[in-house]
């Protein structure tokens, strides 16, 4: 049965026996899709790992319109 593993630099999810590369960073070992993911990984894993490569949360929404104005107005 397939290893399914997700690409760290572009999250594609993989199967680790046939990966195009291996990393090993802070004891654990990750898998590329690609020689260029497995390279900018490499040049910069703490981008590609831990708390920095977290998604942002999502924005709050904007405030709705005052009452009185037009909503393409709010949005000037």
């Amino acid at each position: 049965m397939a290893e399914m593993v997700k690409d760290p630099v572009c999250g594609m999810e993989i199967d680790a026996a046939t990966a195009a590369g291996s990393s090993q960073y802070e004891g654990i070992t990750y898998y590329f899709c690609a020689v260029g993911c497995k390279e900018a990984f490499d040049a910069e894993p703490s981008k590609y790992v831990g708390a920095a490569a977290a998604p942002e949360p999502m924005q709050a929404m904007p405030a709705a319109p005052k009452a009185g104005k037009k909503w393409w107005e709010f949005w000037k």
